[in-house]
């Protein structure tokens, strides 16, 4: 190849790598949020606190998942966590997989605190957020934590907190009115996280088989479960939206409760602070009423 060629074609080759990295610049830029928030849950609270700021709310956990025990971030989720202002967590260890991540995060707001806790499988159980009056709880922390952060903006902040207080408020009074007169008040759940929910419209726990993913309960648990459900005339059992199903379906069929889905509002979507909390209260009342 002539010189000129060569130089010419070096040149183009130069030009073509400077233009892919600066539009692989721009791409991660794009994603630079003002506040970050681990899970769907925490972001509709921050959010709905942050409306009208003129300040980007992201989320790390996009997915629609069940739970978080074995979730890995992405080196983009790991980036945007270095980018982000500050980062809001739900606490109580349900963001331990990305405890390494968060050491590069500016600041961070753990919206649990002064929550009263129920025990979980490994120390207190971190799905807080199904309980109108703990979310009063962790959006009071919120709002706080983003008012100290953004004092230019605590005005709307602390005025958007009444705005979403009144909402769960009026999550909690919907809900003991529309259960308080159901058939019956025990759950039989197939993810093992409604503890907050049933404690929040006095309703009981009567079973709750956590299974993880790519494991399969025991013939023994199993019939443990069947055993209650007849015993105790249950009319219904619940698996969760984004979780395995096979197991409630089993139970379902060997005594012919019926089956329907409860939320943990996991999905990544937007929707609004109370979605979940209403969903579940509608379909526990058509189940059990």
């Amino acid at each position: 190849m002539m010189d000129w060629k060569k130089r010419l074609f070096a040149g183009l080759l130069a030009l073509a790598l400077l233009c892919g990295a600066l539009s692989g610049c721009a791409a991660r830029k794009t994603e630079r949020y003002d506040v970050l928030a681990s899970t769907a849950p925490v972001r509709a609270m921050t959010a709905a606190l942050l409306e009208g700021t003129g300040l980007s709310c992201g989320l790390v956990v996009t997915e629609s998942v069940s739970c978080l025990h074995d979730y890995t971030l992405t080196v983009s989720q790991m980036e945007k966590l270095g980018q982000a202002d500050v980062v809001v967590l739900n606490g109580l260890g349900l963001e331990d997989f990305m405890a390494d991540a968060l050491r590069t995060a500016k600041h961070t707001i753990t919206a649990s605190s002064g929550v009263e806790t129920l025990p979980g499988e490994d120390g207190e159980d971190p799905h807080i957020w199904l309980d109108p009056m703990n979310c009063v709880q962790m959006c009071r922390n919120i709002a706080a934590g983003l008012a100290e952060l953004y004092p230019d903006k605590q005005a709307l902040i602390e005025q958007n907190l009444s705005a979403v207080t009144a909402e769960y408020e009026a999550a909690q009074i919907y809900g003991k009115d529309a259960l308080k007169d159901l058939s019956c008040r025990a759950l039989v759940t197939f993810h093992d996280g409604f503890s907050y929910f049933a404690r929040a419209f006095g309703l009981t726990i009567a079973a709750a088989m956590e299974i993880e993913e790519g494991s399969e309960p025991s013939a023994k648990e199993i019939e443990s479960v069947v055993r209650l459900v007849e015993d105790e005339r249950i009319p219904a059992v619940f698996c969760e939206e984004n979780g395995e199903q096979q197991t409630a379906g089993t139970v379902a069929k060997q005594t012919g409760a019926r089956l329907f889905a409860l939320t943990m509002g996991m999905d990544g979507g937007a929707g609004g602070c109370t979605d979940a909390i209403c969903h579940n209260i509608d379909t526990i009342r058509e189940a059990l009423s």
